[in-house]
């Protein structure tokens, strides 16, 4: 059990945190981020009806763990790698290619899909039905705001954000990997094809 203060002290904060996100969001018309903060807000939601006690259940418990230290890993590695996905050209703002570097030559968008992990963790160790509701919902939101954000960026980077969307799946980590050694290993008598940049 979790000591209850700290964890309602936890989920004040990120409260706090995801209604300054949604008013931001709502405010400069970024509907991706928008329908993001609310998937995270039912997070939170579904983590408050637990009230900090989670399902006796050692088998549901090592899945649970399993999912979270999976999720947190592409939210990491997400975070990190994020200012890597793509280059411009000297001197000006414009966007010259995306360069898959690191986890984003696997994974579209590892750091919803982690989230997404995280959601199905708290499926497993919720002893409430309205916190399993309000994770579905979660998932549900986070699905809809990868969409959107593949519009959003296809609208604000164009063709070289199109390229990378045919080379990297969305969500599809295995295939995602097996797409980039296929590409880093051409077969025999293949000439492998130079990365196509926005001219």
């Amino acid at each position: 059990m979790i000591d209850s203060i700290w964890y309602w002290i936890v989920i004040g904060i990120l409260s706090l945190i995801l209604m300054i996100w949604l008013i931001f969001a709502i405010y400069h018309g970024i509907r991706f981020e928008a329908i993001l903060a609310f998937g995270y807000i039912f997070l939170i939601l579904g983590m408050s009806f637990t009230l900090g006690e989670y399902l006796p259940i050692p088998y549901y418990q090592h899945i649970a763990s399993s999912l979270t230290l999976l999720g947190t890993l592409l939210i990491l590695l997400g975070l990190l790698c994020s200012n890597r996905r793509w280059v411009r050209r000297k001197g000006t703002k414009k966007l010259n290619s995306f360069k898959n570097m690191r986890v984003f030559a696997y994974i579209r968008h590892p750091m919803i899909f982690g989230t997404v992990i995280l959601c199905f963790a708290l499926i497993f160790l919720a002893n409430s039905i309205l916190s399993n509701v309000f994770a579905v919902l979660a998932v549900m939101c986070f699905f809809l705001a990868s969409y959107e954000k593949d519009s959003y960026m296809e609208k604000k980077y164009g063709y070289p954000y199109k390229v990378y969307e045919r080379k990297v799946p969305r969500f599809n980590i295995i295939w995602g990997i097996i797409k980039a050694f296929r590409s880093n290993n051409p077969g025999k008598g293949e000439k492998k094809k130079e990365e196509i940049l926005y001219e």
